[in-house]
Parts: C-alpha cells; sequence; structure tokens
C-alpha cells in the first residue's frame, strides 16, 4: 500500500512539473525567437507556442489531480504501516 501510494505522489509530481514546463515554454521560445528573428515574429512564435502548448498542460494539470495524495492518505498509510510492524504482520 505505501508503495503504490509512493508510485502515486511520484506520478503526480512527474505530471505536474511537466505541465509547468510546458506553461514555461512560450516564454523560453519568444526569448530564443527574440535573438533569431524579428520582434514581430518573435511575438507571433511566442503566441503559437502559447496556443498549442497551454491546453496539453491544461490536460497533464487535471491528468496530475487524479494522482494526488494528500497529508491525511500518508499518514493513514504510515499508521497502517507502524501498526502492522508492531503486531508483527
Amino acid at each position: 500500500m505505501q508503495s503504490e501510494t509512493h508510485k502515486k505522489a511520484a506520478v503526480g509530481a512527474f505530471l505536474n512539473r511537466s505541465a509547468l514546463f510546458l506553461l514555461m515554454l512560450p516564454v523560453a521560445c519568444f526569448l530564443w525567437a527574440l535573438h533569431a528573428y524579428p520582434l514581430h515574429e518573435a511575438c507571433w512564435l511566442g503566441f503559437a507556442a502559447a496556443i498549442y502548448g497551454w491546453p496539453v498542460a491544461g490536460i497533464l494539470f487535471v491528468i496530475a489531480a487524479g494522482f494526488h495524495v494528500g497529508p491525511a492518505t500518508r499518514q493513514r498509510a504510515e499508521i497502517t504501516a507502524e501498526l502492522r510492524k508492531a503486531l508483527g504482520h
């Protein structure tokens, strides 16, 4: 039970980090494009990256919410593990 809770938390953290990366990607794309293209085209490139990246980030946030492990679940898992250890199971 405890290892599954840990795996669930790890997957949720990975999905959250991936979504945050996708939220920051248009800014990085825009900053890169400023050096490679004129300002007008760099703005459009950053805008296009936001239009395509942010919906995917939103989907990842929704999926990550399904893997959320709250503090009550962790405490319950720790108490259960301690009781099993104390009772010799």
